[in-house]
């Protein structure tokens, strides 16, 4: 069962869904990380929270999501284009020794942000507490009093707790209003995809997307899908693009790394890609900056 998003809306009660599927998505982050069993379930939820709210976004529109807790996870970052190519990093890869339990991992009260942006600029930024101590029900906290979007989010994963880790199904929810909707019918809904019972259903996965759709529409509503995608795991760094970030460091910098470590050796934080520059290349690079030549 390949990943896959689904984007639509109930005419009545005028209310927008998107379902997603993101296992293979999560799987190829967890990996690349290396994240044990704990950092790898706040990981996926976070990435499959993200393709979800690329449905929300419009073209050249970038969300960047954070989760800031004080438990041993400390940071979770996940970012998304409208495309949903998601890509993300938990602050700590290697929680086991220090947690036994997702409660234990968060650790508390956090704060939640997020920010919509463009290339040119940014377009809103929100923070909120993470009174919920729960990815995905934080970020619909966020989204509802920052963004004032009412949102109901949830995520049910199957993870295996064994090494390497994979993911075997990330189903993911999400609802909100549309202008003019009847926000009381909203509310109800968003309590039925809040209720233990729904992500317990979801863990039992993987399901088709359309019983997952089947499970949470509004009895009797007409469903109309308006587009379909697939998210995946996706990193825009090159070494073309580190290397002109090398270039803009001083020069005395980049005669140290050259004459004293005789290298570089540059680490992507969002898909652990490593970039290797030698001696020879930062030495082109230091009389290139030395010249005024890019």
């Amino acid at each position: 069962m390949g990943d896959r998003l689904i984007r639509g809306y109930f005419p009545e009660p005028g209310i927008r869904f998107a379902v997603c599927q993101a296992a293979s998505t999560c799987s190829e982050a967890v990996q690349r990380h290396g994240a044990d069993w704990l950092a790898a379930w706040l990981l996926s939820e976070a990435l499959t929270c993200a393709s979800l709210l690329s449905v929300t976004l419009k073209e050249t529109e970038k969300y960047t999501l954070r989760w800031m807790y004080p438990g041993p996870i400390g940071t979770i970052l996940a970012d998304t284009n409208e495309n949903a190519e998601v890509r993300g990093f938990p602050q700590r890869l290697r929680l086991m020794a220090e947690a036994s339990t997702l409660r234990e991992a968060v650790g508390g009260e956090g704060r939640i942000a997020a920010i919509t942006s463009v290339p040119t600029c940014v377009l809103h930024t929100g923070i909120t507490a993470g009174v919920f101590q729960d990815v995905p029900r934080d970020m619909a906290h966020l989204l509802s009093l920052s963004f004032q979007v009412e949102t109901a989010l949830a995520v049910g994963l199957v993870v295996p707790p064994s090494e390497p880790v994979q993911v075997h199904s990330a189903l993911g929810v999400l609802m909100q209003p549309l202008p003019q909707a009847d926000l009381e019918h909203f509310d109800l809904l968003r309590r039925k995809v809040e209720q233990p019972s729904l992500r317990d259903w979801l863990e039992q996965g993987p399901h088709p997307l359309e019983d997952v759709l089947a499970r949470i529409a509004p009895p009797g509503a007409e469903m109309r899908v308006l587009h379909e995608a697939e998210p995946r795991f996706s990193c825009g760094c090159s070494r073309e693009k580190v290397a002109s970030v090398l270039r803009m460091f001083d020069p005395a910098e980049l005669r140290d790394m050259a004459e004293n470590d005789g290298k570089a050796d540059v680490n992507c934080h969002f898909c652990a890609a490593t970039y290797h520059f030698s001696r020879s290349e930062l030495e082109t690079m230091l009389g290139q900056s030395q010249s005024g030549h890019a």
